[in-house]
C-alpha cells in the first residue's frame, strides 16, 4: 500500500527567533516496523484526508489504517515555542512522505496546505515538511489518542519551529506551485 520511506536526516542547527541561540540538533531518527496485527490499536473516530489537484489518488486514512502502517521514530526533537519554553519530546508515526506517495503526489513544486478540526492551519511549500510525521504516539510508545488532550493525529515536522506543529490534523491538501485556487 504504502512505498517505504527512508528518512535521513543531517545534523542541522536551529536558530531561535530571537537571540540566535544555538538549538540541539535531531538525535536519531529511526524506522519502527510497521505495528503488529496483534497490537492493540485504539478504536479512535479520527481519520485524514489527502485532497486537491496536486495528487492523482485522493485518499481518507483512517486512524487504524494509519496505525497499522510503517512507522518513523523521531527521538529528541526540539520543538521551538514563541510563548513558552521550547520543549524536546520524542514522537513515533507514518512519514508525510509516505502517505502522500500512497495518494499519488504528482510530479513538481508542491504547496501543502494543512488542517486541523479546531480551524487552526497552516501553508508551506512540499519541501518544508519533508521529514514530517503524522506522530500517533508519543516517544514512550503511547498512542496520543489516549493521554494529555487525547489528540489523535499530530504532525510532527522535527526541523521547524512550534507553528509548524499541527495538532488535531484533519486535512492535507496539495496543489500546484501557482495554482490560484484559495
Amino acid at each position: 500500500m504504502c512505498s517505504r520511506l527512508r528518512m535521513v536526516q543531517g545534523a542541522a542547527c536551529l536558530l531561535a527567533l530571537g537571540g540566535c541561540a544555538k538549538r540541539q540538533p535531531i538525535d536519531t531518527v529511526r524506522e519502527a516496523p510497521p505495528t503488529e496485527p496483534t497490537t492493540e490499536i485504539p478504536q479512535v473516530n479520527a481519520s485524514l484526508e489527502l485532497a486537491g489537484p496536486g495528487l492523482g489518488k485522493p485518499t481518507v486514512f483512517t486512524f487504524e489504517q494509519l496505525a497499522r502502517m510503517e512507522m518513523t521514530r523521531l527521538e529528541d526533537v526540539m520543538m521551538l515555542k514563541s510563548h513558552e519554553p521550547d520543549e524536546t519530546t520524542s514522537w513515533e508515526g507514518p512519514s508525510l512522505e509516505a502517505l502522500l506517495a500512497a495518494a499519488q503526489i504528482k510530479p513538481g513544486p508542491m504547496t501543502l496546505r494543512i488542517a486541523a478540526a479546531d480551524g487552526y492551519g497552516i501553508g508551506c511549500a512540499r519541501e518544508d515538511l519533508k521529514s514530517a510525521i503524522v506522530a500517533l504516539k508519543d516517544g514512550e510508545g503511547r498512542w496520543l489518542a489516549e493521554i494529555g488532550d487525547k489528540c489523535p493525529l499530530r504532525l510532527v515536522p522535527p526541523d521547524k519551529p512550534g507553528n509548524y506543529w499541527v495538532m488535531y490534523l484533519t486535512r492535507v491538501t496539495v496543489e500546484p506551485v501557482g495554482d490560484p485556487r484559495p
